[in-house]
């Protein structure tokens, strides 16, 4: 017995067999190359960047209104082999006028030659496979003078192995992580 479809149920399975295929080509306009879900994702509000199998994660400054701040963030070395974090310095900052602290892997920045400026600071070991946070859990935070919140620093990260990566990382407030806001000038907090 041989089956006949009237033209209507021909016309059915036909506009169904169009609308899948324009919904699979709908579909498809937004997968791709420059899908947003291809784009690389930072949840975290310091900055993100890698120079090779050196990766920096969440780099900011915490600091108060008059710019005083310790440099907060991770970094990790996914080489093979030890590196060293060498030098952080202000990108925008004046050349050393002295002959030795230009040779200097990391040469002595100060207010008159930066916008801002890093102290405490001393060469980070990067050991291979491993990660080192920043403010350190034992010894003095790096202290950063000059960046005040809202702001964004250029610097310039200098490390032994990998090459130089130049970043700019933002300044934001010293409660930024409280669980609760600071109290206010006359004694009250907002509830």
């Amino acid at each position: 017995m041989r089956i006949t479809l009237s033209s209507q149920a021909v016309r059915r399975t036909a506009l169904a067999g169009a609308t899948v295929a324009l919904s699979v080509v709908v579909a498809g306009c937004g997968a791709g190359f420059d899908a947003q879900t291809n784009m690389p994702y930072q949840p975290a509000e310091g900055t993100n960047a890698d120079s090779g199998a050196v990766a920096v994660r969440n780099l900011l400054v915490l600091a108060s209104a008059d710019g005083e701040g310790q440099l907060q963030g991770t970094f990790v070395n996914n080489e093979q082999g030890d590196d060293s974090l060498v030098c952080i310095a202000a990108t925008d900052a004046k050349p050393p006028a002295d002959a030795a602290s230009a040779a200097s892997p990391c040469p002595v920045q100060t207010a008159a030659t930066a916008p801002f400026t890093f102290t405490n600071f001393k060469a980070l070991d990067l050991k291979a496979g491993g990660a080192v946070n920043l403010p350190p859990a034992t010894g003095l935070p790096v202290t950063v003078t000059g960046g005040k919140p809202g702001q964004m620093l250029k610097v310039t990260l200098t490390f032994e192995k990998a090459g130089p990566i130049a970043v700019s990382i933002p300044v934001l407030t010293k409660d930024h992580y409280s669980p609760s806001p600071a109290p206010e000038a006359d004694g009250e907090a907002h509830g």
